[in-house]
């Protein structure tokens, strides 16, 4: 697994050797300390999280290159940029054809699928947080009443039902676990992004989302079916708004939990590459069955020993 690093002091970044340097300034001497060397390519996404941090132009240069993506933040400590790199991919202007000749028949199958994977994982969620048994089947009937393009309308009634019931304070945009769930959908929002760029995706057109005011429409289409692991987490971990450091650290870190698609367990960060190599074949194919969704099965996280257990070190 790639790292997700994020700086929260004032820092200076620059590049060495095809690595991330971080150095911490002397404000009396002027001189600086190194703290930690990161090798671009074990990095997946950058937060940013300081107004006293510096970056130099052959880092950034060097990062887009890499194809990570930085993720800022503002006063408020709340994400509210992503900095992306541009044509990550060989064939990105294919791709890109492909994607705005998306048939609307294919498009609404796709929508479908991705409603339908977001209200079982949010049943699944509500079930593993010890939610009322038949509230549980309730949401789950939902999803079984998505029909193309979600025309039925299931998916807003399943959120109410399921935010109502999950959520043991407040409500999904008002109240103390209002900003988590936000930071939470903002980290793996980043890492869908960098995956979708790597794509060769024109992440501004998305398969449902169409808001001219978007720029990540399709990153937005995405993550619906990742959301319920934020939720559990948020919900499991009890994280309340005002968020600590440790908090934002076992935020930053749902993107190690591990969810169940193609037949496999992975964790999220992997799971999103499956997720975005299998809607290129759908889209190419135009099959919409050909779109893997991920499904939740619980909060354990991608460790050294769970690797070492399968022998992937």
């Amino acid at each position: 697994m790639k790292q997700t690093v994020t700086i929260r002091n004032p820092r200076h970044l620059s590049l060495r050797d095809n690595r991330l340097i971080i150095r911490e300034k002397d404000p009396v001497s002027h001189g600086d300390t190194m703290l930690a060397q990161i090798p671009l390519s074990d990095i997946w996404v950058v937060i940013i999280d300081s107004p006293q941090i510096t970056m130099t132009s052959a880092l950034i240069s060097e990062m887009n290159d890499a194809g990570i993506v930085v993720m800022y933040c503002g006063r408020d400590h709340m994400p509210n940029g992503l900095c992306l790199p541009l044509g990550a991919h060989s064939r990105h202007a294919e791709i890109v054809e492909h994607q705005l000749a998306i048939p609307k028949p294919l498009r609404n199958q796709l929508w479908k699928r991705i409603v339908v994977s977001k209200i079982l994982n949010q049943a699944r969620a509500l079930e593993l947080s010890g939610g009322n048994a038949t509230v549980v089947a309730r949401i789950r009937g939902y999803a079984a009443g998505v029909h193309s393009d979600d025309r039925t309308r299931r998916e807003a009634p399943a959120a109410a039902d399921y935010f109502a019931a999950m959520l043991p304070y407040g409500t999904r945009r008002e109240g103390p676990m209002a900003a988590p769930l936000d930071y939470g959908y903002a980290v793996i929002r980043a890492g869908i992004a960098q995956c979708a760029v790597s794509h060769g995706w024109l992440v501004s057109r998305g398969i449902h989302h169409h808001s001219a005011d978007n720029a990540f429409n399709l990153v937005d289409d995405m993550i619906e079916p990742f959301r319920a692991a934020v939720d559990l987490l948020v919900v499991t971990e009890n994280i309340l708004d005002p968020l600590t450091p440790a908090d934002k650290a076992k935020l930053t870190a749902v993107t190690s939990v591990i969810m169940h698609i193609d037949g496999k367990e992975c964790p999220i960060q992997v799971a999103v590459d499956v997720f975005c190599e299998s809607l290129h074949r759908a889209i190419e194919l135009r099959d919409a069955d050909m779109l893997l969704t991920p499904e939740l099965i619980g909060l354990e996280m991608e460790s050294e020993d769970r690797m070492r257990a399968r022998g992937r070190i």
